[in-house]
């Protein structure tokens, strides 16, 4: 299939042009939904709102969605389960920062930074509740089973990933299904639920829930990648996250798998030290760029195959759209 892959700012503005009025429907609701006459919780909620940034997983429930023209009332339940899957990915993100003690989030201090661990925690716990009602106003009992079960999984990934850094693993099986629980469950959900509220088949479903889950595990690596190569000033967040948290991703599995055994005992020392001049040699070691050279290529395989699930869908503005964000999971910069 052939796609003209835009820049940041064309993309944006190409999903812009197409799903304006939806996009504002969905930012209406969160914002609805973020609203509390309790002043601390409302604060809270202010603040994280500011969270928000690319909107990439409700913009693939409506891309997926408009794929297959949804009107009336499936409109509006795409709109909220849209709502749904942004205010689950949110709390993540609250939950996450705690667990890998972050200051930044979107340039801006961290829940726990800004108050204590407990409000994250409990406002993680707050902001999965709200979705889970939203979700109810549907009257879609597979949606809320879809969106229970991918959420479950989405939590196996992160228990997965703190087993594999307790045992530190470098099998790339347990990287692999890691990321599929935490990251690629989200975006394979994001495409399912647009296609079922808008009564595509289960073809058609099927097609969709794997072109999500290959983009999310692009998407994924290419963050890993970030990890190792961007700064603070470019992503808005903490620099170097997984080498402080000692977390074996694809690119450091793979740069240990390419060194002798002398090379490989130095990068594990460099791994597993918390000295940050460490870590600032580690990202400069040349094994280090060979083996985030190779984890771009598997993130640019990924997307090639989720492409494939898109050629038999019906050509439309939302297709090529689709086909441009899986391109732009692996060439941002933040």
């Amino acid at each position: 299939m052939s796609v003209v892959v835009a820049n940041r700012d064309e993309l944006k503005q190409r999903i812009q042009h197409l799903l304006a009025a939806d996009l504002a429907a969905v930012n209406d609701l969160l914002q609805r939904q973020f609203r509390n006459p309790n002043l601390f919780v409302q604060d809270v909620a202010e603040h994280v709102s500011r969270f928000q940034g690319k909107q990439i997983r409700p913009i693939l429930v409506l891309l997926s969605a408009q794929l297959f023209h949804p009107t009336g009332a499936a409109r509006e339940n795409v709109h909220r389960l849209a709502a749904v899957v942004e205010m689950i990915h949110t709390a993540t993100l609250v939950h996450d920062d705690v667990i890998d003690d972050a200051s930044l989030r979107r340039h801006v201090s961290t829940v726990h930074r800004r108050w204590n661990t407990e409000t994250s925690v409990l406002f993680g716990d707050y902001l999965l509740s709200k979705a889970f009602h939203l979700a109810a106003t549907t009257g879609d009992a597979e949606a809320c089973r879809l969106i229970g079960l991918a959420t479950d999984r989405t939590c196996e990934g992160e228990l997965n990933q703190i087993a594999a850094r307790l045992e530190q693993s470098t099998s790339e099986r347990d990287y692999f299904r890691v990321i599929g629980g935490k990251t690629g469950q989200l975006f394979a959900v994001s495409c399912l639920l647009g296609s079922h509220a808008a009564g595509s088949s289960m073809a058609h479903q099927t097609q969709m829930k794997q072109f999500g889950i290959r983009i999310g595990l692009a998407f994924q690596i290419a963050d890993d990648v970030l990890d190792l190569t961007a700064t603070a000033d470019t992503t808005g967040k903490d620099a170097s996250n997984d080498l402080t948290n000692h977390r074996l991703t694809l690119p450091l599995i793979r740069a240990l798998k390419l060194g002798s055994a002398q090379e490989r005992r130095r990068l594990h020392d460099l791994l597993m030290s918390r000295d940050a001049a460490d870590q600032g040699r580690l990202r400069d070691e040349p094994l280090v760029r060979q083996g985030v050279e190779s984890a771009h290529t598997t993130a640019a395989h990924f997307v090639g195959r989720a492409l494939r699930n898109l050629v038999s869908l019906p050509p439309c503005s939302a297709r090529e759209l689709l086909a441009a964000i899986a391109h732009f999971a692996i060439q941002r910069s933040a």
